[in-house]
């Protein structure tokens, strides 16, 4: 499931994205039977509007996706670089319709 962090700080690097991902994986996924999480890919979105205005976006890839809802629950409204982000599920489908004129 692919993970998308809208609005980040110009700052905020991949390696902020995944660690700020791992806290939740490193305390809520440690029973010793389950399947511990990972971070498929992760990446930064420069989306740029009509008025030139750059927007960043995080967009993180999590399996299995059971675990990647737990963690768009728990990152939901925390902070990022000092910024408090919304963390929520990447619908590629829904952001073609969205980027279409």
């Amino acid at each position: 499931m692919k993970i998308l962090i809208p609005r980040i700080n110009d700052a905020t690097t991949r390696r902020d994205i995944c660690e700020f991902a791992n806290r939740i994986i490193d305390r809520r996924f440690r029973l010793p039977f389950t399947v511990r999480p990972k971070i498929i890919s992760c990446h930064i979105l420069s989306i740029s509007d009509a008025m030139g205005v750059k927007l960043r976006h995080g967009l993180l890839d999590v399996k299995p996706d059971h675990a990647a809802a737990k963690i768009i629950r728990k990152l939901n409204g925390a902070f990022l670089r000092g910024k408090r982000v919304g963390v929520k599920h990447y619908d590629k489908a829904a952001s073609r319709a969205i980027m279409r004129p």
